[in-house]
């Protein structure tokens, strides 16, 4: 019987789900912003329950984690600690952690897959809307504490940028007519 190809997926949600947990719990322990505090507590114990129960379903495959081969999401993740840790502000830990996306859904590809069981089909929709929760409470957190220290959010800073970079195309473009005229 040939091994599930899905194996790297769970693998990778495995490690980087742990690697959330410590990250998000270095900076509750961190943080005086008892409303920010309670949110990063939440959504890292959640983290840790994800890493523990697709490190399970990896076992019940009869396979083991394995951090070598996982798609690293977090870059240099022990400084990241490090400053996670430090006195920083919150908001300048969110200007530094916060990814903007390029609005599409991270998840989406998640059961193109048509080999994933049953079992693990429901625990990769149960961790799909739990994650989309925590990105929700996360965010709501961000955009308050950078309208507090009066920064703009990262996803308006997002936003931003790519109208800008519209604007610089359809510029581009214009002058391109005009020297062909």
């Amino acid at each position: 019987m040939s091994e599930p190809t899905f194996l790297p997926l769970l693998n990778s949600i495995a490690v980087n789900e742990t690697k959330g947990e410590i990250l998000l719990k270095a900076w509750a322990d961190a943080t005086n912003d008892e409303a920010l505090e309670q949110v990063l507590r939440f959504v890292s114990i959640r983290e840790g329950e994800h890493a523990w129960a697709f490190t399970k379903r990896m076992c019940e495959l009869g396979h083991a984690v394995c951090e070598e081969t996982a798609f690293q999401f977090f870059k240099d993740f022990d400084e990241l600690v490090t400053y996670i840790r430090s006195d920083a502000t919150d908001a300048e830990k969110v200007a530094r952690t916060s990814r903007g996306g390029d609005g599409k859904d991270p998840f989406a590809s998640f059961f193109n897959d048509t080999s994933i069981d049953p079992q693990t089909g429901g625990l990769l929709g149960r961790y799909i809307a739990e994650e989309r929760d925590s990105g929700r409470r996360l965010k709501a957190e961000y955009d308050r504490i950078c309208a507090a220290a009066g920064e703009t959010p990262a996803s308006e800073l997002d936003e931003l940028k790519a109208c800008v970079a519209g604007l610089q195309k359809e510029l581009a473009d214009l002058k391109r007519v005009r020297s062909a005229a």
